[in-house]
């Protein structure tokens, strides 16, 4: 009933900036519901939210294996919901739940990963990089993909924000580091995911190769696309992306430093 009302969601129309604003305002209002309940609360709460994108998330892909939509099942290992936001959906109450059970420099870096990393290319999904199908003037923000799609890149870009607003992380300048060498690190990983998910897919029959996290190729994004024709090596053009990196982490640290940098002032 409700993909009868057609709300078009064209690009930096109406829908679109409102979309983009109720998160940040969905933040504020988390903030002032819970900021006087336990930490035990805000964590159920986080949990709860984390909840609703991994169930979104893998309820779409499930859904499109049963319908086949788009030869989905001959092609399922360079299907799976492993790209840079849809994994968070995975690590965000992974690394969540083993807080209290890794050394600090590792928690500090899961955090740092979280918000540096999950919460600026969430948000930058949403604003400059959302994918034809689920953005544009013939697309009805209600139907289901698409409003999946906008409420997990949504929470994505929010969660780790409630991380610091409800005090399980306090975000440091060397911390925009220890993303930075994460980020290296996964994108490492995936490159071995992809190459070992290529391998199942041809086994199976399938034509398609994995490209998580776009390691083999940067075909699909412009941004990526155009390191990939300076530096037509898979995973290895993708490393100047550290050097766009961490300017974007410091600017994403800047209002937290600006803040401490007045609470110290007041100190004194």
């Amino acid at each position: 009933m409700l993909n009868s009302i057609f709300i078009p969601m064209g690009k930096y129309g109406p829908a679109h900036i409102l979309t983009v604003l109720f998160f940040p305002l969905f933040a504020v209002a988390s903030y002032f519901i819970f900021r006087k309940r336990s930490m035990k609360a805000k964590a159920i709460y986080l949990y709860v939210l984390m909840g609703i994108i991994f169930v979104a998330t893998w309820g779409t892909f499930i859904t499109d294996c049963i319908t086949d939509y788009n030869g989905q099942r001959l092609n399922i290992w360079t299907r799976l919901p492993l790209q840079m936001c849809s994994i968070n959906v995975m690590l965000y109450p992974l690394f969540f739940a083993i807080r209290n059970k890794v050394k600090p420099l590792i928690k500090d870096t899961l955090f740092a990963y979280m918000y540096f990393f999950g919460s600026i290319g969430a948000i930058l999904a949403m604003i400059v990089t959302a994918p034809g199908d689920c953005i544009g003037k013939d697309v009805n923000l209600l139907r289901y993909n698409v409003l999946v799609y906008w409420i997990k890149h949504g929470l994505i870009f929010i969660i780790p924000i409630l991380f610091v607003i409800f005090n399980f992380y306090k975000p440091r300048l060397i911390d925009t580091i220890k993303a930075t060498v994460f980020l290296l690190i996964l994108l490492t990983i995936m490159e071995g995911v992809n190459l070992l998910f290529s391998w199942f897919n041809h086994l199976h029959g399938g034509s398609a190769i994995a490209n998580y996290f776009y390691t083999r190729t940067g075909k699909g994004t412009q941004v990526l696309e155009t390191f990939y024709n300076l530096i037509p090596v898979e995973l290895i053009y993708m490393l100047p992306l550290a050097f766009i990196a961490v300017p974007l982490f410091l600017l994403w640290y800047s209002p937290i430093g600006i803040i401490n940098l007045i609470k110290k002032h007041k100190s004194k």
